[in-house]
């Protein structure tokens, strides 16, 4: 009688993390802040989803930063396709990564921001086998909705430039016919005529295909507005599916109310499914799916919404539910396999190994 074949184990992705190591004395806080995360690291390995193998930066997926490491390093990683991680010493810092850690952290912290950068990485890759498989990549739609990798280039340039906040530079953002738009190097104000203002909220006018470069001038007779207009309309129209950085799994809480003067649409049924949507993500966190359920709004308007928020940093993931609390979902059990190299690692970090 044979025997039943055994079950190949599953196979876990490989990751490099880099940790770059703040211009500080090895006591001050920003220095203890990346030692505990090397920590983590360490006694987590072989516990994970994936694989984490620290390296340094020119080969790693996510770079760990401090919140004071120049904004150049991150702009030109980021620049790079490399995730960034933010370490923050101080409470009051202004976010500049959705991915990010409050020292002192917990280690259960640290396992959830591995598991969003895992995500995005996992979304990145599966978005880059279906461009190969599929053809006519990169085209355009009836909606200005784009396909492909190329879809979130322009609203990475715009975080970018808020990150960089270079407010004495404009940059012009130029397609094939030529240049389209130009944007504060803080990504403040932008500029353009009217036509392309309405093009651009229509989502007829779509900007994934613009490459930003520096201007000499901008020219006087064009209209003027507020750059999270331009960062809310080229989040929402970028595409159908959530922005690379935004997971199913995760809940999202509002932080800050859009300003629905500027980014409010003209339909109104579309304005009325907007507001119920940012009105149920005021009141709790939630999944894209839960907002659905929620909102009782199509799925496409909830995604694009969420993606106008991303864009406009207007929301953050939420804490994770506490046990018991309504609505939590149970997470799978731990591999017995995983449990036992996790008490092994700890044992040895704590010099109990024999």
């Amino acid at each position: 009688m044979n025997a039943a074949p055994a079950h190949s184990p599953a196979v876990r992705s490989e990751r490099r993390i880099a940790l770059i190591q703040p211009a500080a004395a090895a006591e001050d806080r920003a220095a203890l802040a990346i030692k505990l995360l090397d920590s983590v690291l360490w006694v987590f390995k072989g516990t994970t989803q994936s694989n984490w193998t620290i390296c340094p930066a020119e080969s790693a997926h996510v770079i760990v930063v401090h919140q004071d490491q120049p904004a150049g390093h991150i702009a030109q990683w980021r620049k790079d396709g490399k995730l960034i991680v933010v370490i923050n010493t101080d409470a009051t810092a202004s976010a500049i990564s959705p991915h990010a850690l409050t020292y002192p952290f917990q280690a259960v912290q640290v396992l959830r921001v591995l598991e969003q950068v895992d995500a995005e990485l996992e979304s990145r890759a599966s978005v880059g086998r279906a461009g190969s498989a599929a053809t006519g990549n990169n085209q355009f739609d009836g909606r200005g909705d784009a396909h492909g990798s190329d879809a979130w280039d322009f609203v990475d340039s715009l975080r970018t430039l808020r990150l960089v906040n270079s407010a004495e530079t404009w940059f012009v953002g130029k397609g094939s016919s030529g240049s389209v738009l130009w944007v504060r190097g803080d990504g403040s104000r932008y500029c353009c005529d009217s036509a392309t203002v309405r093009a651009i909220r229509s989502g007829k006018r779509h900007l994934s295909g613009l490459t930003l470069q520096k201007a000499a001038a901008v020219p006087a007779e064009l209209n003027s507005g507020s750059g999270s207009e331009l960062a809310w309309f080229a989040g929402y129209h970028a595409s159908t599916a959530l922005a690379p950085w935004l997971t199913e799994r995760d809940r999202y809480r509002l932080t800050r109310w859009p300003d629905l003067g500027r980014v409010q649409p003209d339909d109104p049924s579309l304005r009325a499914a907007q507001m119920r949507v940012l009105a149920t993500l005021d009141a709790a966190p939630a999944t894209a799916a839960q907002l659905c359920v929620r909102t009782q709004v199509a799925p496409e308007v909830v995604t694009r919404t969420l993606n106008a928020l991303a864009s406009c940093e207007l929301m953050e993931p939420a804490p994770m539910a506490a046990a018991g609390e309504a609505g939590t979902r149970s997470s799978p059990p731990v591999p017995a396999s995983r449990l036992r190299q996790f008490l092994q690692n700890m044992r040895r970090h704590l010099g109990l190994s024999s």
